[in-house]
């Protein structure tokens, strides 16, 4: 159960209700509704109607929501919540309308096995099995008798009881939050170390790919200069033909003048 403190504390900036969450405050309103004298029932609608904050869309506290919808004071309303827990405790049956939350209201901060035993004890004081508040009141008081500073070995017992069950679940949230840092540092670790062999792998390919471009660069660079030579074969082969040609021309020539030149020394 949380305590008064954390209970009062600011509400949710968001104060709708889905239309889950409304439809169980309409739930739990119509149990209340029927009638404040069953205090289990309405004691556990009342518990989770503040545990869930289920009023925030027409109040702003828990307090307001009960003195203005239902007419009772916070103190009331708490007195049905514990009375409620109480009698989950006791493991009384729920429906049974001769016990009253003015009954189990002594047993208040009690520990549980306390109220257990208390109870038991004043059934079986009772004549008819049903004790009285004031039977109740009674064997918690000859338990735990005033000590005349205005508090009672009751309620040190109560804080006790209460301070151990808060360092336990203190204790067991610290436990899940270590389990759940050591889950996150593990994941996280895994997660670092996936990318770094993806980062290798990444370089790996990078550099291969450097390499097999270098390698093709190469062939291409080759093929260009045997495509080159062999165009600059063709265009000299051309040429030396066709200077070849002239060339036999003008031999051809020279060989018919000089022929002509002989003839017409001969002649004279």
């Amino acid at each position: 159960m949380l305590s008064t403190h954390i209970i009062q504390q600011s509400e949710d900036g968001n104060a709708q209700l889905d239309i889950a969450e409304r439809a169980r405050l309409q739930e739990l309103e119509s149990i209340v509704e029927q009638g404040l004298q069953t205090f289990y029932e309405v004691g556990k609608a009342l518990e989770e109607i503040r545990e869930q904050k289920l009023y925030r869309e027409t109040h702003k506290t828990f307090e307001a929501y009960c003195q203005e919808k239902w007419g009772i004071t916070k103190r009331r309303a708490y007195q049905f919540i514990d009375a409620a827990e109480i009698m989950e405790n006791l493991c009384t049956n729920v429906h049974n309308s001769l016990v009253k939350e003015y009954q189990l209201r002594p047993l208040k901060g009690l520990p549980a096995e306390l109220q257990l035993e208390i109870w038991q004890e004043a059934v079986e004081s009772s004549p008819n099995g049903i004790p009285t508040g004031a039977t109740v009141k009674r064997l918690v008081e000859e338990r735990f008798p005033s000590n005349g500073n205005g508090r009672t070995p009751k309620d040190g017992a109560s804080e006790l009881e209460k301070l151990r069950s808060d360092n336990q679940r203190l204790r067991e949230q610290i436990r899940e939050q270590n389990k759940e840092r050591d889950r996150r540092a593990a994941a996280v670790a895994l997660e670092l170390e996936q990318l770094r062999a993806e980062n290798r792998q990444l370089k790996a390919e990078l550099l291969q790919r450097d390499k097999d471009w270098e390698v093709r660069l190469a062939v291409e660079r080759r093929k260009i200069r045997e495509e080159v030579r062999e165009e600059l074969k063709a265009e000299y082969e051309g040429q030396i033909n066709s200077l070849t040609e002239q060339l036999a021309e003008m031999t051809k020539n020279y060989q018919a003048v000089l022929a002509r030149l002989t003839a017409l020394e001969g002649a004279k």
